[in-house]
């Protein structure tokens, strides 16, 4: 199962989004899930929440989608299942990539997005060959062992 959410993830990733949505698309692909919004969702996500280098986006996408899988609907529902899936998530990209943070990542890397000039070599920049193509593939592999395949 892992070549094809690997397919779908370096598909998204080359159509041009974000680490954040192309890990939401991929995880709800390999769940049968669908809705025009899924990568609005994770948009603000990108560049380590919203661009400012903090929480991988990867990681972030990878984390919606567990909520969407496992998080629940109403303030009665159980949601440690959920956050205990999420921690093990972070905890394993962190021992994989040092950290979790975007800019720590990227290190020579990291672009200030805040900036026009930040912008602009952020948009000059090939993704995919940046360790953020890793980041998503990491992240796509850890949740084929924590969510449900489609029926």
């Amino acid at each position: 199962m892992s070549h094809a959410l690997d397919a779908a993830v370096l598909k998204n990733l080359e159509d041009g989004y974000l680490c954040s949505e192309s890990v939401l698309l991929a995880a709800a692909g390999h769940m049968g899930l669908a809705w025009d919004r899924l990568p609005a969702i994770a948009t603000g996500l990108g560049g380590g929440m919203g661009g400012l280098g903090h929480v991988c986006g990867a990681l972030a996408g990878a984390a919606l989608a567990l909520g969407m899988a496992k998080g629940r609907n109403t303030p009665g529902e159980d949601l440690f299942a959920c956050m205990a899936d999420v921690q093990v998530l972070a905890e394993d990209f962190a021992e994989r990539f040092g950290s979790i943070d975007c800019r720590d990542i990227l290190g020579e890397f990291s672009i200030d997005l805040r900036t026009e000039e930040g912008r602009a070599r952020a948009m000059a920049m090939r993704l995919p060959e940046l360790p953020c193509k890793d980041c998503c593939l990491f992240a796509v592999r850890a949740l084929t062992r924590l969510l449900p395949a489609k029926a």
